[in-house]
């Protein structure tokens, strides 16, 4: 071998030894040997053929094995431990499929596990709980009657103590895990979900007192970006919104327009109904928007947050200042607040928005309201539509009293698929099937209508707003697959599907869509809202005459 090939080996032998060994003498942050372990302790729980049949109290280890990672101090010694970890529970049988085939795959992600590939006997284990689908249902559940997921077996850790951090990160890696393997719109996050991982975790671990512990979870549950995971903390309530103007607002574009007023507050500090708001403490209301709302509520859209303007008017100081426009002057205030309890005696703007369940209105049309019509109504309403150019369904609200059987009766001229959907697998974490019936006593319950020459032909008027969410949209799609639908509005909440409810180790609880809605087209509903036919330009002079409506009766004169 010349001088030139022995060198050139040399520097092969020293790379290939340098790659080899940078899972053992590279030194370890306090993060990151947390992180490692919690994805480990997580797939252990969801893959394993023991832990996932509920033989170990799993909270339990993760506390006393956090604890020993205190002694850990570098990835060698990490290594060591996590095999040992592994190694220390029955391996059980483990049944390995690679076969992805027919199924959804947007949410598996376990590239991490390749960071071992240099260590053959733990990267050998993990990757066999990866593929393994010898999985019991102890921590996940679908019933009989159900493919909605369910966490019964979830219920708290007793002795739950904020205070300790190894209690702390169990909330996190709890809550984490079951959203990595079980959350089927995981894929939709704005951010990705493991790279997120570190910031949770130094969250979490620099708690200095409750509050800070309740704002780590809100961050975490915000990043779902789910508009059915409402959190509620009394801690962060009674800090960041001790004071509220007592007013009720509709934000327009990017305008705060007041709709409810106090008496006191009319009299006393000269706020009226109607007042334009466009600056609070010298910001925008967008800025606003996004530091007093957004940071704080997972919202699946922009549109959604609007739906919670009114936070924007609260604060932990008592005083604010606002700069109103109100009849072509500018007006500066400087308010002090009031304690939200002591809001009382409202005066409102009326808006035009009829009340009645459903009537006939201008040029032969017809109005149903979703809100309070029943699948009783139904026959009578449709029977007074009878000869109507054009009808205009309302579901900016959320029906209570109807089904989609009892409107597709009158609205399909046959049966149609109207929407597709994908759920979690319990023995397949991480994957989804398509269309399983999230109640399997209902036959395709994503068909509706039957054989019917008689259906309404006229033309079909959907109105939806930010307010229209989960089982209204979810209607609202069935109405969108009838023939002649139009829809009018603007984006809505993106969450139309069933929920699933997690119990944290604190034993709160959070909300989350358990599956995953598409029109039959593929296109994708969950985060993006329904389908916008055309879009309503409100403004702050033209609010009160109900837009919608207006568009809806446009368009049927137009199209008629």
């Amino acid at each position: 071998m010349n001088s030139k090939s022995y060198l050139m080996a040399v520097i092969l032998t020293l790379c290939f030894i340098f790659d080899a060994s940078s899972l053992t003498i590279e030194s370890l942050s306090g993060t990151e040997k947390v992180k490692q372990f919690g994805l480990v302790w997580g797939l252990m729980k969801y893959h394993h053929p023991h832990v996932s049949k509920g033989k170990y109290d799993w909270d339990k280890v993760f506390v006393y094995k956090i604890n020993e990672l205190e002694d850990v101090k570098s990835q060698a010694e990490l290594n060591i431990f996590l095999l040992d970890f592994v190694n220390s529970v029955d391996p059980g049988k483990i049944k390995t499929s690679t076969d992805l085939e027919g199924f959804f795959t947007e949410n598996y992600d376990y590239d991490w596990i390749e960071k071992y590939e240099p260590l053959p006997d733990l990267h050998s284990i993990l990757s066999k709980l990866r593929d393994n689908t010898n999985i019991k249902s102890h921590y996940i559940t679908h019933h009989t009657f159900t493919s909605i997921p369910t966490f019964g077996n979830e219920k708290g850790f007793d002795g739950f103590d904020y205070t300790l951090k190894s209690h702390r990160l169990l909330t996190l890696f709890s809550f984490w895990n079951v959203i990595q393997y079980h959350y089927v719109n995981k894929y939709l996050m704005e951010e990705n979900w493991l790279d997120m991982l570190d910031e949770f975790i130094l969250g979490f671990s620099e708690c200095k007192s409750k509050f800070d512990y309740e704002k780590a979870k809100s961050n975490l549950f915000v990043h779902l970006n789910d508009s059915h995971s409402f959190y509620y903390s009394q801690e962060l309530s009674d800090s960041l919104m001790a004071y509220k103007l007592p007013i009720g607002v509709n934000m327009i574009n990017d305008t705060l327009v007041v709709s409810f007023v106090t008496k006191t507050l009319e009299e006393e500090y000269d706020i009226k109904l109607g007042d334009l708001i466009f600056e609070v403490d010298g910001k925008s209301i967008q800025a606003n928007l996004n530091d007093k709302v957004k940071s704080l509520l997972s919202s699946s859209n922009n549109t959604y947050l609007k739906k919670w303007a009114n936070w924007i008017l609260v604060s932990s100081q008592e005083n604010m200042e606002l700069t109103i426009k109100r009849d072509n002057q500018i007006i500066k205030k400087s308010l002090n607040l009031t304690n939200p309890s002591k809001a009382n005696n409202y005066t409102s703007l009326k808006s035009s928005t009829p009340t009645e369940k459903w009537k006939i209105i201008e040029d032969n049309m017809g109005y149903l309201n979703l809100k309070s019509v029943t699948n009783d109504n139904l026959k009578t309403a449709f029977q007074d539509f009878s000869g109507t150019k054009g009808i205009i369904i309302d579901l900016r609200n959320y029906p209570k009293n109807i089904q989609i059987a009892a409107l597709a009766k009158y609205l399909y001229p046959e049966k149609k698929k109207f929407i597709k959907t994908i759920s979690p697998i319990p023995n397949r974490p991480s994957l989804a099937h398509y269309d399983k019936a999230p109640l399997k006593i209902i036959k395709n319950p994503f068909k509706a209508g039957s054989k019917n020459p008689k259906y309404y032909k006229g033309k079909v008027i959907l109105l939806v707003n930010k307010t229209t969410m989960s089982q209204a949209e979810y209607i609202g799609m069935a109405i969108q697959a009838s023939p002649n639908c139009i829809t009018v509005g603007e984006n809505t909440a993106g969450a139309q599907m069933n929920i699933a409810s997690f119990t944290l180790p604190d034993k709160s609880e959070i909300n989350f869509t358990s599956l995953g809605a598409f029109y039959p087209d593929g296109a994708g509903a969950q985060r993006k809202g329904l389908k916008i036919d055309y879009y309503v330009e409100e403004t702050t002079s033209n609010f009160l005459q109900d837009q919608y409506i207006l568009k809806g009766v446009e368009l049927i004169n137009s199209t008629h």
